[in-house]
């Protein structure tokens, strides 16, 4: 599928999309309530959008036992617990890096074998190595292929017991097991080296105890320790907007709206959110954005001059590419820390951004480690030189949604090829786009 975006103002309200890190932890949390607590044990999902990663984890927690019921209002969905009711001999995770993850251990408690595959993007990421030896230790029998990449043969159940996990690629799999392990005849202590994306583990102990689990942890988060034979409970639970889907709209306010206008206004912002993608309003007040926050409602707008800023992503690594679109019209070099995060992505992500915003005509340096330098407009008329009016998202659902927001400030139209993959996140975003831009 091609997109075609026409330099365009924006200008306009829109509604965040529901965001699928929360969606996918409360899917699990409400498959693990025990079916002998009915008839109280229903959970209520409101707010639930249905992006690709959504979509297989539903299709996940089905497989697994969990009853699903449609609400009459839209996004609510009435989700029955019973875990392990069905016994399958296959979950299809998509495309999804957190379903991978995180259903990875809860197949790992079943005394059935279970194989994890996907397909797309997920098969060209080794996320099978890195599970396979902790789960093994936690009792688990796991085989895959020798490349490390999925399909993932798992079968248990986990004991629990002492384990040792690197948290410097993802904060993925932590939350797999920290939400597999209260179902462990045992106490399970995880000892995490290098944890990173620490935000996202704080949101796993949210949704943990709006469901009744308790979890122990280092102020670091280094060390977990999780009480095994607990019993998830039912819950009513809102999930909130999506600060990671809302960035690229909130970046396309800060760099193309009317100068002295409206701007545009993003409704269902959690401001106390733990969102690590929150930090884009960080990263926006040092490009010096004027925001108004009211209540869940974020409006930005755009001033006459934006400045260079510098910025560490590590924790936050899917801001990259808004981040990328916003540098390249602010004044000077930005810095952005932390793009060793980015290589196992739905692409290379760092360097993707490179190869489509240099099609822009915007020059982003890799040349240093662990840096992305991008250099801002200096067109006077205030417009991106565009050199390839053919950009690729490479699958990655960001970079369509980043180079769009950027394209908006070119002198002549792009074509975006791969526009789909916005499904994996914001199946929306193009109509919310064209919404927003003043015709």
């Amino acid at each position: 599928m091609k997109e075609t975006v026409y330099p365009s103002a924006v200008q306009g309200r829109i509604v965040a999309p529901a965001s699928k890190s929360y969606a996918q932890r409360a899917l699990a949390a409400a498959l693990l309530v025990p079916v002998s607590d009915n008839p109280a044990g229903w959970s209520e999902l409101r707010n639930m959008g249905l992006c690709n990663d959504t979509s297989a984890a539903l299709d996940a927690v089905r497989r697994l036992g969990a009853e699903i019921r449609y609400g009459e209002n839209r996004g609510t969905y009435y989700v029955e617990g019973g875990f392990l009711r069905r016994r399958p001999q296959e979950l299809n995770i998509g495309e999804s890096g957190l379903s991978a993850r995180l259903f990875t251990p809860l197949a790992a408690q079943s005394p059935e074998p279970v194989t994890v595959t996907g397909h797309g993007s997920i098969l060209k990421r080794p996320v099978a190595s890195a599970m396979a030896e902790p789960l093994r230790r936690l009792g688990a029998s796991v085989s895959f292929s020798g490349d490390g990449f999925l399909p993932l043969t798992v079968s248990g159940p986990l004991r629990g017991g002492t384990v040792e996990v690197d948290g410097s690629l993802s904060s993925q799999f932590i939350t797999g097991l920290l939400m597999a392990s209260p179902l462990s005849a045992e106490d399970t202590h995880l000892a995490v080296r290098r944890p990173k994306s620490v935000p996202y583990l704080a949101m796993t102990l949210e949704v943990l105890h709006a469901f009744g689990i308790s979890a122990a942890h280092a102020a670091d988060y280094t060390e977990f320790v999780i009480p095994g034979r607990q019993r998830y409970r039912a819950a009513v639970y809102n999930i909130e907007g999506d600060w990671s889907g809302a960035s690229c709209l909130l970046v396309a306010g800060a760099v193309a709206s009317l100068p002295g206008g409206e701007g545009v206004t993003v409704d269902n912002l959690n401001p106390g959110s733990l969102q690590a993608d929150r930090a884009i309003v960080e990263a926006l007040t040092r490009a010096g954005v004027p925001m108004d926050f009211c209540g869940r409602v974020l409006t930005v707008r755009r001033t006459e001059v934006l400045r260079a800023f510098e910025f560490d992503a590590t924790d936050c690594p899917d801001l990259f590419p808004a981040l990328a679109a916003l540098a390249a019209f602010c004044g000077g070099t930005t810095v952005l820390r932390g793009t060793t995060r980015l290589t196992h992505k739905e692409s290379d992500r760092a360097a993707t951004i490179a190869a489509e915003f240099a099609k822009l005509g915007v020059e982003v340096d890799l040349s240093q480690a662990d840096v992305m330098a991008v250099r801002g407009l200096t067109a006077p008329d205030g417009k991106l030189r565009v050199r390839d009016t053919s950009l690729d998202s490479h699958n990655d659902h960001r970079i369509a949604m980043a180079t769009a927001v950027a394209a908006l400030r070119a002198d002549r139209a792009v074509v975006i090829d791969g526009a789909e993959a916005v499904n994996k996140s914001y199946p929306e975003f193009w109509n919310d786009l064209k919404n927003i831009c003043l015709k």
